[in-house]
């Protein structure tokens, strides 16, 4: 096909990277959260996720794939006449780029659709996993590294330890003092360890004759947030990029399809040097003989057809020739 303008080969090619590009970090931000969101889950509720981010998987695959091979196909197309079985091409091919853009907006819906689903799922599965603190050491490590790393405590907030049902129940309703992980303590609270005896638990005061599991920890000490909002917001921040590269993935579609539908155009119309639909005085058509530009013409005239000598040859761009007969 030819071009309409200068380098627009370029600019379709770094259209087609740019979209690549949009479905690898879609594929990559994905990756990212997945791992996020089962850092709060337990194992059912991982392939939860994994059936909520399978079709956001799926869509960056194809973004990814379906534009890289779209490279291929637009450097092999340069090459050939724009016939119409290219126009046929390049309506399919925007066709089913459009459906995959819709389809990615389909993925965005689910979920937003979700995020309720998902929340309801963490706070079930880190209630759970409170209540097997002592009894599965899975459990106690993924409190443990939780709570540290996002600086928060329990579900909903640092009271949701005194609910469990390993916990001890206090008579005297401190409201100054907690019974929490030591991975509850802020990070800035030197004061919080210096009690701290791994595996060690502290004889009950308080007339219950157990053993607790936790010393009493300041409430000022502590983290008093808990991890679900954290969940909540990561779900949504997830949520937002997703829409964000979504959207830019529609607008560079936009501009592809406007940059084609530009180029067919251009090729209907011809460049000017077309003579398609031309007849002679008899009403026969011409036929014409396209060569590229740098090749140059020669003109005879009817004098010279009728001499038994060789014409003399006049170099000439055809470009410049209006009413003259060509020997093409």
């Amino acid at each position: 096909m030819q071009q309409p303008f200068r380098r627009v080969n370029i600019y379709v090619t770094l259209l087609l990277i740019t979209e690549a590009l949009i479905g690898v970090l879609m594929l990559a931000v994905t990756t990212y959260y997945h791992k996020l969101f089962t850092g709060y889950l337990s194992q059912i509720e991982c392939r939860l996720v994994y059936g909520y981010l399978f079709g956001v998987y799926m869509f960056g695959a194809q973004l990814a794939v379906i534009f890289l091979c779209s490279i291929l196909m637009w450097r092999r197309l340069w090459k050939r006449r724009c016939t119409p079985n290219v126009r046929l091409l390049l309506d399919v091919w925007l066709f089913y780029s459009c459906v995959i853009i819709a389809a990615g907006f389909g993925c965005v819906w689910i979920i937003y659709r979700g995020v309720d689903v998902l929340e309801n799922a963490a706070e079930t599965s880190l209630i759970r996993g409170i209540d097997m603190y002592y009894s599965c050491p899975e459990w106690k490590l993924l409190w443990d590294s939780l709570q540290w790393d996002k600086q928060c405590c329990g579900v909903h907030s640092y009271k949701d330890w005194a609910n469990a049902d390993w916990m001890p129940r206090r008579e005297d309703n401190c409201s100054s003092s907690v019974l929490a992980p030591y991975t509850c303590c802020k990070r800035s609270c030197e004061s919080c360890f210096n009690h701290f005896l791994p595996g060690a638990g502290q004889s009950s005061g308080y007339g219950s004759g157990r053993q607790q599991p936790f010393p009493p920890l300041a409430v000022n000490s502590i983290n008093v947030d808990g991890c679900l909002p954290v969940f909540s917001r990561a779900v949504w921040n997830y949520l937002y990029i997703l829409l964000g590269l979504w959207v830019m993935a529609l607008k560079f579609l936009i501009t592809i399809c406007c940059l084609t539908k530009y180029i067919l155009t251009k090729q209907n119309l011809g460049n000017g040097c077309s003579n398609m639909g031309l007849t002679d005085d008899d009403g026969y058509p011409l036929v014409v003989v396209k060569y590229p530009p740098n090749v140059r013409c020669v003109t005879i005239s009817e004098d010279d057809l009728a001499s038994d000598n060789a014409p003399e040859v006049k170099y000439c761009n055809c470009s410049e020739l209006d009413d003259e007969q060509h020997d093409y």
